[in-house]
C-alpha cells in the first residue's frame, strides 16, 4: 500500500477550490452572499472579461474587524456557526467557511473593510498566501477585488468559457440574487456597461429591474400561508407562458435553488392550461422553518431537501391551484357583469330552450334533405391508420387479411367479415413500378406512359393510377406538399435562402441569457436568411425573413428558438426552419378538392415516381395506398 501523506493546506485548498469556484459566477456568488449575510442593503458589481481578469464587489455591511481579516481566508474559517447543532437551524447563507479560502487559493485578491465607528483596513494575498496588510481609509463596508483567476493551475484555466459566456452566467446569476433579495439595491456592471439597477424597494421593483415594467400585466400575486409554510411573490396568467424555464425563480428562505419539488408542484399546477414547449413564468418567495431544510446538500448551495417532500409539495401545490382558480373566477366574473342584457331575455333558460330547439329542428331538416337526396345504397371503404416504418408507408398483402372493409347496406344479406392488418406478413409501397415501365428516360416519354396509366381522380383528391396488377390511389395535397418541402429543405441545406425585407422591422425584447444565446447563433440565423441585429439592451430588430418563409410568424419562430436554450446539442439550421418549412408546404400545396387537369395530374405523379420520395406528407401523414389485384378479387368473392 502507497504510503499516506497529509497533504499541504496550499494543496488541498485548491482541491477545494474546485468544488467551490467552478467559473467567474462562483465567485461573484459567494461574495455577494457574504455581502447579504453582513447586513448590506446596498451592493455593487463590476466585472471584467467576463469575471476572468477582474471582479470588483462592494458593500454597506457590516465589515470584517482588522484582527479577523486574516483569521477569513483560513480554510474553515467562519462568523455564521460555532457548533454543530447550528446546522440544523441555518438562517445565513454562507456557513462551511470555505468560501474566502478557496477563491484566494486560486487569485490574487484584496479586500478593504472598515466596521461601524471604527477605521479600515486592507490585505492582500496571492495563491492563498497574505502579500500585504495595513491601514486604509474607506467608507463602512467591505471591497473585494478579486484577479487573475486560476492564475496558479492553468489547466483549470483552459476550462473557461469565452468572456462573454462567462459574463452570461454572472449575468444569470445577479439577477437571481436580485429577485432572491427584493429589498437590497443592486448595481452590476460589466466592461463599464451597467445591465442591473434595482432601488430594493420590494419584489415588483426587483421583476421590473430585470423583466422590465411590461411583464407585470401578465402576472398574479400569490399570497398563501398555512401553519409555518408561506407562500407570496407573482405567478404568470393561465395565458402566460415563455419558451424555457429561465422565466422562473423559486427562492426558499431567502435563498435561490435550481429545480426543486416546489417548482415541480408549480409546472403541474399549469399542465392542463400549457402548451407542448411551454413554461409558466414565477417568482415565487417559500418560507418554511429553517429545522424543516437542510440546505448542506450540494458545494455550491444551488439544492435543498426538505423534510416532509409530500408536505411542502402539497402546500405549493395547492397554494398556486387556488391562486389561479381565484384568478380565472375573477376574470370569468368580470367578463359576465360587462354586458347589460335584458334579464328575462338573455337568461340562461331562454339560451338552452331556444338553442336546443333550434338546433333540433336544423337537424331534423339535415335528416330529411339527407334521405331525398342519396340513394339507398351505401357503399364505404373504411381503412384503418396505415403503419409505419421508417421513412416508407407499409401495408399488409398476406393471404388471410386484406386491407379495409366493405360495409353494404341493404344491397345483400352476405355478411363481409372485417379484415385487419397483418404486420408479420407486410411489404413496402415504392413507386419503383412505375419508374421500371417507363420507355425512356425522357421526360416526355415518361409522361406519355404515365397518361396512358392515370385512370382517373376521385372528389378531386385522389389521383387514381393502374400499373400491372395494382392500383395505386394518390393523395394529391400530402404528394405535392412532400414534394414542396423537399425542395424547401433542399434550399436550405444548399444554403441558397434568400431574404424577404419587411415593410416594418420586427423587434424582439429578450432576457441576458437569451440575449447572449442569440449572439452566439445569429451567424446561423443569418445564413437561413434573417436579416437581424442587435437593437439596444435586451432586443434585437428582425429586418427580413427567409423568402422561402413568406408567412413566417416571427415571434413564434423565435419562441421556438428559444427553447432550445438549455440544450448541449448544436443547432442545425435544417432544424431550426424544420417546422415552418413544413408549414409553408402544406400551405402552397395543391388542396384536396382543387380541379387539376391532366397535365398537372402527370406532372405530380411523375415528379415523385423515380422512388426517392418520402411516401408521406411532412407531417407523417401516406399519400400513397395501394391495392393489388388479389385484393379487389377477394373483396368480391373471386377467390377464397
Amino acid at each position: 500500500m502507497p504510503k499516506i501523506n497529509i497533504l499541504e493546506p496550499k494543496v488541498f485548498n485548491k482541491i477545494a477550490a474546485g468544488e467551490v469556484v467552478e467559473r467567474p459566477a462562483s465567485i461573484v456568488k459567494e461574495l455577494v452572499e457574504n455581502s447579504i449575510d453582513a447586513g448590506a442593503n446596498r451592493i455593487e458589481v463590476e466585472i471584467f472579461d467576463g469575471g476572468i481578469s477582474k471582479i470588483l464587489v462592494s458593500d454597506n455591511g457590516c465589515g470584517i474587524e482588522k484582527e479577523d481579516m486574516e483569521l477569513a481566508f483560513l480554510p474553515h474559517a467562519t462568523s455564521k456557526i460555532n457548533e454543530f447543532s447550528d446546522l440544523f437551524d441555518l438562517s445565513t447563507l454562507g456557513f462551511r467557511g470555505e468560501a474566502l479560502a478557496s477563491i484566494a487559493s486560486v487569485t490574487k485578491v484584496e479586500v478593504t473593510s472598515k466596521p461601524k465607528d471604527k477605521s479600515g483596513h486592507t490585505i492582500r494575498l496571492e495563491g492563498g498566501k497574505v502579500i500585504a496588510t495595513g491601514e486604509k481609509g474607506s467608507p463602512d463596508g467591505t471591497y473585494f477585488k478579486v484577479e487573475d483567476l486560476f492564475f496558479n493551475t492553468p489547466a483549470r484555466r483552459k476550462f473557461l468559457k469565452q468572456p462573454k459566456k462567462e459574463e452570461a452566467e454572472i449575468t444569470t446569476m445577479i439577477a437571481r440574487l436580485i429577485l432572491a433579495n427584493p429589498n437590497i439595491s443592486f448595481k452590476y456592471i460589466a466592461d463599464h456597461k451597467t445591465i442591473f439597477s434595482s432601488s430594493g424597494k420590494g419584489v415588483v421593483d426587483a421583476i421590473c429591474a430585470i423583466y422590465g415594467t411590461k411583464i407585470m400585466e401578465n402576472l398574479v400575486p400569490i399570497n398563501y400561508k398555512s401553519g409555518d409554510y408561506s407562500i407570496t411573490g407573482y405567478i404568470g396568467k393561465t395565458s402566460f407562458f415563455k419558451s424555457n424555464k429561465s422565466y422562473q425563480t423559486t427562492i426558499i428562505n431567502h435563498r435561490w435553488v435550481a429545480e426543486s419539488i416546489a417548482s415541480i408542484a408549480i409546472a403541474q399546477c399549469y399542465e392542463s392550461y400549457m402548451m407542448k414547449r411551454c413554461f409558466p413564468f414565477c417568482v415565487v418567495y417559500i418560507s418554511v422553518p429553517n429545522s424543516e431544510l437542510d440546505v448542506n446538500v450540494h458545494p455550491n448551495k444551488l439544492e435543498v431537501r426538505f423534510a416532509d417532500n409530500k408536505k411542502i409539495f402539497s402546500f405549493i401545490y395547492n397554494a398556486v391551484s387556488n391562486t389561479l382558480l381565484d384568478d380565472l373566477t375573477k376574470k370569468t366574473r368580470e367578463e359576465v357583469e360587462k354586458p347589460n342584457l335584458d334579464n328575462e331575455k338573455f337568461s340562461t333558460e331562454y339560451f338552452v330552450k331556444e338553442n336546443y330547439n333550434e338546433s333540433l329542428n336544423s337537424t331534423n331538416d339535415n335528416i330529411a334533405q339527407s334521405t331525398v337526396d342519396k340513394p339507398n345504397l351505401n357503399l364505404d371503404f373504411i381503412l384503418d391508420n396505415p403503419i409505419k416504418d421508417n421513412n416508407n408507408l407499409v401495408m399488409s398483402s398476406s393471404q388471410d387479411s386484406v386491407l379495409g372493409e366493405i360495409v353494404l347496406e341493404k344491397l345483400t344479406s352476405i355478411e363481409v367479415p372485417k379484415y385487419t392488418f397483418d404486420t408479420q406478413n407486410s411489404v413496402k409501397i415504392e413507386p419503383k413500378p412505375i419508374q421500371t415501365q417507363l420507355v425512356s428516360d425522357s421526360v416526355q416519354d415518361k409522361h406519355s406512359y404515365l397518361a396512358t396509366q392515370i385512370i382517373g381522380k376521385l372528389f378531386n383528391t385522389f389521383i387514381i393510377v393502374e400499373i400491372d396488377d395494382n392500383v395505386y390511389f394518390i393523395d394529391q395535397h400530402a404528394a405535392h406538399e412532400r414534394l414542396l418541402f423537399d425542395k424547401y429543405v433542399s434550399n436550405v441545406k444548399n444554403n441558397e435562402m434568400n431574404c424577404q425585407p419587411l415593410l416594418i422591422p420586427y423587434t424582439i425584447t429578450v432576457n441576458h441569457k437569451e440575449e447572449q444565446f442569440i449572439l452566439d447563433n445569429i451567424d446561423l440565423l443569418r445564413s437561413l436568411g434573417f436579416e437581424i441585429d442587435q437593437f439596444g439592451d435586451l432586443s434585437f430588430k428582425i429586418s427580413a425573413i427567409p423568402a422561402i418563409l413568406p408567412n413566417l410568424d416571427v415571434n413564434a419562430f423565435f419562441e421556438n428558438f428559444l427553447s432550445n436554450l438549455d440544450s448541449i446539442i448544436n443547432l442545425k439550421n435544417v432544424d431550426l426552419v424544420i417546422d415552418h418549412l413544413a408549414e409553408t408546404a402544406c400551405k402552397h400545396a395543391v388542396k384536396g378538392g382543387d380541379d387539376l387537369n391532366k397535365e398537372e395530374i402527370i406532372k405530380l405523379v411523375s415528379d415523385f415516381s423515380d422512388g426517392k420520395v418520402t411516401l408521406q406528407c411532412p407531417h407523417g401523414r401516406p399519400f400513397v395506398v395501394k391495392f393489388t389485384r388479389k385484393d379487389l378479387d377477394k373483396w368480391f368473392k373471386r377467390v377464397v
